[in-house]
């Protein structure tokens, strides 16, 4: 694996995010229940299969699949139409401290990736993406609606707390094959 930490990049504008919000409030799924492993999660989180949004956010999934193919090199199982996304609202006062993306005691696979896209329509005070990794790297370029990121699911993170506004964001987790 290469030492990137994360790779982030602008995909969608204003008016493709209210598309691709529209789209997913409207194709919402019962889930499992969220939950954080010895960690404060205070969004809202909501459940959208892939396939009911796919075509619309087919550049960020582009984008992940590259990023895994130029930074990361995991082995990854392919993604179904089935594949559950998370849908994560941020109000005042929320946050989520530092965790990291696993599927604790799954025999079979490994959650490798975790990536976000900001779907907020607005801009919003507070909710910086931090990673950790020998030092807090915060991820500025995310707090910027349209923008995406991808990082190695086992790297420490948190998503610090609302000031003012609203934060949207899908996540998509990237499983392979356990690690060895």
């Amino acid at each position: 694996m290469r030492a990137a930490n994360y790779s982030s990049m602008n995909i969608f504008n204003k008016d493709q995010i209210k598309e691709i919000n529209k789209v997913i409030t409207s194709n919402f799924v019962e889930g499992k229940d969220d939950f954080a492993v010895d960690s404060k999660k205070t969004s809202n989180v909501k459940f959208v299969n892939l396939g009911g949004i796919q075509r619309y956010i087919y550049p960020f999934i582009d984008f992940c699949l590259t990023a895994n193919n130029n930074y990361f090199g995991f082995d990854l199982h392919p993604l179904t139409s089935l594949k559950k996304l998370n849908y994560n609202s941020y109000e005042v006062g929320t946050e989520y401290s530092w965790h990291i993306d696993a599927v604790p005691g799954d025999p079979i696979r490994d959650i490798k990736l975790t990536a976000l896209l900001n779907l907020s329509e607005d801009n919003y005070d507070g909710g910086e993406l931090v990673l950790f990794r020998a030092s807090e790297i915060i991820c500025k370029e995310f707090n910027t609606p349209g923008s995406a990121i991808i990082f190695p699911s086992f790297i420490n993170h948190k998503v610090n707390k609302i000031v003012s506004g609203n934060r949207h964001t899908l996540a998509i987790w990237l499983s392979g094959p356990k690690f060895r």
